[in-house]
């Protein structure tokens, strides 16, 4: 007859989880093929608890500063004009290493995907010119804006921010989804 009968309890319980596997990888599918990425529009605020980050608007030049402290661009320098925002009381330390740039090379793209963190150099022009206290810091009032540098080769394509905190995968439903879900970004290219 067999080990299991398909009207006894154990078969039962194990259609019911063999169907709930079935479903958890078509809807983890979904995720990852059935819709696009999803990029935020400039000035919607990405929370991760009570701090907020958003991006107010985008530079794109070929260098920073003037004389002897002028810093040219490998590529072209993108300055993301972004605000932390922490509204509720919490006092949170922010850190240039808290944000970095991807591209996202799909169908029809000739680059592959890269990854880029604030170029120091450029960034450390830019705090001089602007008397931002530097790389790491504490955010004292209700927003503080940043201005962050990256050095992107020139006709990247799709180059968006990534606020690392507020993607920040390490509870259990992003350790099993995350490779599928697109990361909550702020598209920096839109010609």
């Amino acid at each position: 007859m067999g080990f299991l009968h398909w009207r006894s309890p154990a078969a039962l319980i194990l259609a019911a989880v063999a169907g709930l596997c079935l479903l958890l990888y078509l809807a983890a599918a979904f995720l990852a093929y059935g819709r696009p990425p999803q990029p935020l529009a400039f000035g919607t605020v990405q929370w991760l608890d009570e701090v907020g980050a958003t991006v107010d608007s985008v530079e794109r030049v070929g260098r920073i500063g003037s004389g002897r402290n002028a810093m040219r661009a490998k590529g072209e320098f993108y300055i993301v004009h972004a605000r932390i925002i922490a509204p509720f009381g919490v006092r949170p330390t922010w850190s240039d290493s808290d944000a970095e740039v991807d591209t996202f090379a799909h169908n029809g793209a000739t680059l592959p995907p890269m990854r880029f963190t604030v170029d120091e150099r450029a960034q450390a022009v830019l705090d001089r010119i602007t008397g931002r206290p530097g790389p790491r810091h504490e955010v004292r009032g209700a927003q503080q804006h940043e201005d962050l540098v990256f050095d992107l080769p020139r006709d990247v394509e799709q180059p968006a921010i990534l606020f690392l905190p507020a993607n920040d995968r390490s509870d259990p439903v992003g350790w099993i989804l995350g490779p599928f879900i697109p990361p909550h970004r702020f598209n920096l290219r839109y010609d």
